[in-house]
């Protein structure tokens, strides 16, 4: 199955052949977050079953990704005992097969079943792996979809006019200080495209959010990695690695996956010592969640280089229909929006959004309830002996190390999905009392003193 492998890297991914071998890592092979998708697209059209690559995430070397694959298709009669070079030739023939099942036209392909959903033996899933919101939509949110859903015959508006009004009414800034598009992360892939130039850095701390170095790719700059210092935002190092070629600096707060976040006084003090010349993103995603929510916007207004992206698909719970936004100085907001592709967020998103605004109260009291939930389940955890830092986003940290993927595998045999962190740690989702309860028991069936009573090879 390895040969099946290095074809597929070396042909269809196009990574350099003398970096594919079994002992070398996923990032040492060139399997960053974006080759990692596309390899589980490749291996589920070649082979014909569903592999996702948040399963790939977790295996540390090509061997552990060979050996895994190996395991997935050993019920497969037709790939059982083959060769590798035999693996290769029978995957093409099955090309047919793979894409009937991804387009969900197999019998044996369930569109309701997330791909590489780990379930408990009754058949249960406890959803802890993306950070979503365990709620569902407000009924006056859904009624504004289902309204705006009856015209989707009709092209949204472009200019996303109505939520942009309704946002500069919630911030109290003008709207052109404000530009909307499906997620902060298609606004921050924006900004880097109007920002990069040959030999442009961006700076940012590691590990932090994963799309960073997926996006800097991607626009042609070279990532600056500022490590943590004991699960927090390194500033003072974050700072000194500017340099006359970085041209933006990205901080996740509350950064995920730790859930730890700057005080004010500490970014007060990082903004000070960064050049006006270099801008400076605070990736708000989870800000509802912190003890100070509107921290960014306050600094906004005094710091001309400082940008300010935000989302509604975490404490807002809309998600699945992305939208974001991003604040930032009118002339910079005017060249990111040039870089959005047009009529991307749809009506319905829109007024969804515009809903959700309307209906803040009742949404922040889910989000203390999420709250209440995260410290409960903290607390939980820390009384196990687990080290866990404190966190002001709907989830919370685990670094476990090399005990991360024994882990991962305890919480999946007990049908709860988590995202493991190779060699790390593993970030949980705070879901329902029932999810969370779910979680504690099989954190508490392996604990800290318990760890190697998984095989990590299972």
């Amino acid at each position: 199955m390895y040969e099946l492998l290095k074809t597929i890297m070396i042909d269809d991914l196009q990574l350099d052949a003398d970096q594919v071998s079994p002992d070398a890592s996923r990032e040492d092979a060139g399997l960053d977050s974006l080759a990692t998708f596309e390899l589980s697209l490749a291996l589920s059209q070649r082979l014909g079953i569903k592999i996702a690559d948040d399963e790939l995430f977790s295996l540390k070397t090509l061997a552990d990704i060979a050996q895994f694959i190996e395991k997935r298709t050993a019920s497969l009669p037709s790939l059982a005992g083959e060769t590798g070079s035999q693996a290769v030739d029978h995957a093409e023939v099955r090309e047919d097969a793979g894409l009937a099942r991804l387009l969900g036209v197999a019998d044996s392909f369930h569109p309701d079943y997330p791909s590489g959903l780990a379930r408990a033996a009754d058949g249960r899933a406890y959803l802890l792996a993306r950070n979503e919101n365990p709620f569902q939509p407000l009924e006056s949110v859904v009624n504004a979809i289902t309204r705006a859903a009856a015209e989707v015959n009709r092209y949204p508006d472009a200019a996303c006019g109505a939520l942009l009004a309704e946002l500069a009414r919630h911030f109290d800034v003008s709207p052109d200080r404000i530009a909307v598009g499906a997620g902060s992360i298609t606004l921050i892939q924006a900004l880097l495209a109007v920002t990069t130039e040959p030999g442009a850095a961006v700076a940012y701390s590691w590990p932090s959010f994963d799309g960073y170095s997926v996006l800097a790719d991607l626009a042609g700059f070279r990532s600056v990695r500022v490590p943590l210092a004991a699960g927090k935002h390194d500033l003072d190092a974050l700072a000194a690695a500017v340099d006359e070629r970085t041209r933006l600096v990205l901080v996740c707060n509350p950064n995920n996956p730790t859930g730890t976040a700057a005080s004010g006084d500490d970014l007060l003090r990082f903004l000070d010592s960064v050049p006006r010349t270099c801008l400076v993103v605070l990736d708000e995603a989870y800000g509802e969640y912190a003890r100070d929510p509107g921290l960014g916007v306050r600094l906004l207004r005094s710091w001309p280089n400082l940008i300010v992206a935000r989302t509604f698909s975490k404490a807002y719970g809309l998600a699945g229909l992305r939208v974001g936004y991003m604040l930032a100085d009118p002339h910079l907001i005017s060249r990111i929006q040039r870089m959005i592709m047009p009529l991307s967020v749809s009506d319905v998103a829109q007024a969804a959004a515009i809903a959700s605004l309307a209906a803040e109260t009742e949404l922040l009291s889910r989000v203390q309830r999420t709250v209440a939930e995260r410290d409960r389940v903290r607390a939980a955890m820390l009384a196990m002996g687990f080290d866990v830092p404190p966190s002001e986003a709907n989830f919370i940290w685990l670094p476990l190390g090399s005990r991360t993927r024994a882990f991962a595998v305890t919480c999946a045999l007990a049908g709860v999905n988590v995202r493991p962190y190779p060699d790390e740690g593993v970030r949980v989702t705070i879901g329902t009392a029932q999810d969370n309860n779910a979680f504690l028991a099989a954190a508490k069936q392996h604990g800290p003193d318990r760890m190697g009573a998984v095989s990590p090879n299972f």
